[in-house]
């Protein structure tokens, strides 16, 4: 090979790698002026940890693959489907791939029909391309290197992952190295952690999980007296209660909110005017949502077990997939029932759902692969998730099927993304407001949606209220949809995380439970015990001061920009009345110990010992 040949394959090669990075680095900037900034100017250093991985991984290829187009083009394939995955969840979630993503694998399909199809094929499209222009650029290159050359880069590889691996373990020499070369995993902002460090170096940051901080003061002794105090607490609640038998089903709605809150959003119609109509007359009000355009598992789990994000460590961004499938030991609100089972009209292995309610001890888990009827598939017009009043009609079923005491997990699906298909023939709904033609059809096709999760709400309300045993329905949702493009999130950080709530029994005349109009996910189990004057553990005497004595203890609700609590961590604390974030130091002395004691036993249920676990939910 000439001098000039040469010089022209290591050219090629550099522009490859080049473009792999530019194509990652790009898929989480919001323009290509920051992008630029960030690289050459701001966090320089820190893009020379990706670039190496990028030039590792490429001659690992290269060397395995005896084909040189054909390893060229599949890298660039490789690293564009990076790419794309983390511009989709960095714009639907602000933040990039993370390690607890991976478990999502077993699920692709499902989740590539949420994928729009225009973005599909382009995908392929593009994959051609760099097949083609792989083999007329570099058809003629060939690396004939020796075997010990092949296994020396093999074991590189497997260096470098271990090194990124431990960035962030401050016991190992990478974390030092990783300091020096500027690398900052910003844990309470992942937005502005894979915009300044990629989505490698994001993604490495986040791969050692620590679930939680030990709260001071943690022993075997301190839960002892955790434990008497709140049992003091339980007897003292249960003097005013009594114990009832009756099915409870806490109902997740997808995406349901309120279109009308949400700041420069005028419609022509009120999409839930019968669920408005009977939050007024049952205890209700917002609910403190820790996502925005997804993030439903992390709902599910702070209802189910009374335990907040908020406490948990920055690194751990779903419990489900991270904490749950890995714990010996585990409570859930279902424990307090005799029979449970929970029901969700799609895949059971998103989140890993399966082996979750395995570990809640669910008796049941009815999806559509598994125990969910045929006959309770239907959906509306041409949107491809099963609708409300279908999975409504199965959860009839279920009551009518199995009597007496039961608890019932229901996550709904029909206002899932996306919403720029016209998925409902008849939509009277206009947009008015300072936003793109663009944001205004996908809100006018979530508006019909919501309206139709009104209908069915009242269709359930209407059959509930003609069956004799005693029932009792949370109804929430989980999140916004990631359709505001308007909205600055972080001026209307709260706002933009508020979704309607309400309890309704079929039974129950108690007044209206009121702490403040907003509270927090993890509390639905202690308010819903109250509002039907229901005896409760010790736990849910704890749950309930918590409720009534602090402010929301939440994550992920804001911003850097707004946010009095951060850098320092990455709860949130949200004050329930005037709709606002606070800062730990202004709590008084007793909130601060009610707090610490939250923390302690949130830290004994999941990362500790178990010293208050059997005791406190007895």
């Amino acid at each position: 090979m000439s001098k000039k040949q040469g010089y022209k394959k290591w050219l090629i090669i550099l522009c490859v790698i080049m473009l792999s990075y530019f194509l990652l680095m790009g898929s989480s900037s919001e323009s290509v002026i920051k992008m630029f900034l960030n690289i050459f100017i701001e966090h320089s250093k820190v893009q020379l940890i990706t670039i190496g991985f990028l030039t590792v991984i490429f001659f690992v290829i290269v060397l395995l693959i005896p084909i040189f187009w054909v390893a060229t083009g599949f890298y660039l394939t490789l690293s564009l489907l990076i790419a794309v995955t983390n511009h989709e969840k960095f714009q639907l979630r602000n933040e990039g791939i993370l390690p607890s993503d991976i478990s999502m694998i077993t699920s692709f399909g499902k989740i590539l029909s949420m994928i729009s199809p225009i973005l599909i094929i382009s995908f392929v499209g593009v994959c051609i391309v760099i097949f083609m222009g792989s083999y007329l650029l570099t058809k003629n290159i060939k690396f004939n290197v020796h075997w010990s050359v092949k296994m020396l880069f093999v074991l590189t590889m497997f260096g470098y992952i271990y090194a990124l691996n431990n960035l962030q373990r401050e016991s190992s020499i990478f974390y030092t190295v990783g300091q020096a070369m500027g690398d900052d995993p910003k844990y309470y902002d992942q937005s502005e952690a894979v915009a300044t460090n990629g989505p490698i170096v994001n993604f490495f940051n986040n791969t050692n999980v620590k679930v939680m901080d030990k709260p001071s003061g943690y022993s075997k002794q301190r839960m002892k007296q955790i434990v008497s105090k709140y049992r003091k607490e339980s007897q003292r609640i249960n003097a005013h209660r009594i114990t009832k038998k009756q099915t409870v089903v806490f109902i997740l709605s997808e995406s349901f909110s309120d279109p009308t809150a949400v700041p420069g959003v005028t419609l022509n119609y009120d999409p839930m005017p019968y669920t408005r109509r009977l939050m007024k007359h049952t205890t209700s009000g917002n609910m403190i949502s820790d996502g925005y355009g997804g993030g439903t598992a992390n709902m599910e789990y702070q209802a189910l077990t009374g335990l907040s994000l908020g406490n948990f460590s920055a690194t751990l961004p779903t419990p489900y997939s991270q904490l749950v499938v890995h714990q010996s030991k585990t409570f859930s609100f279902n424990n307090l029932f005799k029979y449970s089972q929970a029901i969700h009209p799609y895949s059971g292995t998103l989140y890993d759902r399966e082996q979750v309610f395995k570990k809640m001890q669910f008796d049941r888990f009815n999806y559509l692969q598994h125990g969910y009827s045929k006959q309770d598939e239907k959906k509306l017009g041409t949107n491809p998730y099963v609708s409300d009043k279908a999975v409504y009609t199965n959860l009839l079923t279920q009551l009518e099927n199995k009597q007496g005491s039961q608890f019932i997990q229901l996550s709904t699906m029909q206002n899932h993304m996306p919403y720029t298909t016209n998925y409902y023939q008849k939509n009277q709904f206009n947009v008015n407001g300072k936003m793109s033609q663009n944001e205004k059809n996908e809100i006018r096709v979530y508006a019909k949606g919501i309206q139709e999760t009104d209908s069915a709400n009242e269709y359930l309300i209407n059959k509930l209220k003609k069956i004799k045993q005693n029932i009792t329905i949370v109804f929430y949702g989980d999140h916004l949809p990631s359709i505001y493009a308007h909205v600055n999130l972080e001026k209307n950080g709260v706002v933009m995380h508020e979704t309607p709530y309400f309890i309704w029994s079929n039974h129950s005349r108690e007044a209206k439970v009121s702490y403040a109009s907003r509270m927090g996910t993890y509390g639905f189990g202690s308010e819903m015990l109250q509002a039907t004057n229901s005896k409760v553990t010790p736990y849910y005497a704890l749950i309930q001061r918590v409720n009534e004595q602090l402010p929301i203890v939440a994550s992920k609700v804001s911003s850097t920009a707004s946010d009095p609590n951060l850098p320092s961590g990455g709860m949130n604390l949200v004050d329930n009345k005037k709709n606002k974030l606070m800062t730990i130091q202004s709590l008084s002395n007793s909130q601060q110990e009610l707090l610490h004691d939250y923390q302690l036993v949130q830290y004994d249920f999941t990362s500790g010992k178990h010293y208050a676990l059997n005791e406190l939910t007895k």
